[in-house]
């Protein structure tokens, strides 16, 4: 049985924090990024956070959200429609500048790898691509390039101070 590793609000906040001086230390802001909140379900809370916090001369970052499967779904064709239509609707946000996907946990990995393939095999996007976690598994085999800390997933269950029970990682947790 895995330990409940509850991340509270002052802990979510001082890790977005470290990840905002972070991304600007490296010029990375407004004017030269767009954030791609992944699983907006669980995600929104770090995404419209580092917006905000990106914000450049008065203009705050552009972006927008994306859903992926839950683990007990497919990630089959009609989610990859709905995946490219919703960066082709955005396609003004993100030409010319950094797309950093961020995802409040990555476990397995597998969602990134999936959509960066997407990004560049199927929408043919050539702009830079950055990943960032605020929290990441030490197991998954996705390497986020930002990265608030790190956990193991297979002694520990993620779960956010906001989070309610959801059904689906119900039988993911058992495999």
């Amino acid at each position: 049985m895995r330990k409940e590793l509850r991340v509270d609000w002052d802990t979510e906040l001082r890790l977005m924090n470290t990840l905002r001086d972070t991304l600007l230390a490296r010029g990375l802001n407004a004017a030269n990024v767009c954030v791609v909140t992944v699983s907006t379900d669980y995600s929104s809370v770090v995404g419209q956070y580092l917006r905000h916090q990106l914000t450049d001369k008065g203009e705050i970052c552009c972006g927008f959200g994306i859903d992926v499967p839950y683990p007990d779904q497919p990630f089959d064709d009609a989610c990859v429609q709905v995946l490219c239509d919703t960066f082709r609707l955005h396609r003004d946000a993100t030409e010319g500048r950094t797309i950093l996907l961020v995802e409040a946990g990555v476990i397995r990995g597998g969602n990134y790898a999936k959509i960066l393939d997407i990004i560049r095999n199927t929408l043919h996007i050539t702009e830079p691509v950055l990943t960032l976690a605020l929290f990441e598994n030490v197991h998954s085999k996705w390497t986020s390039d930002f990265v608030g800390a790190y956990y193991d997933d297979h002694t520990q269950d993620l779960t956010f101070w906001w989070e309610q029970p959801n059904n689906h990682w119900v039988e993911a947790d058992e495999d």
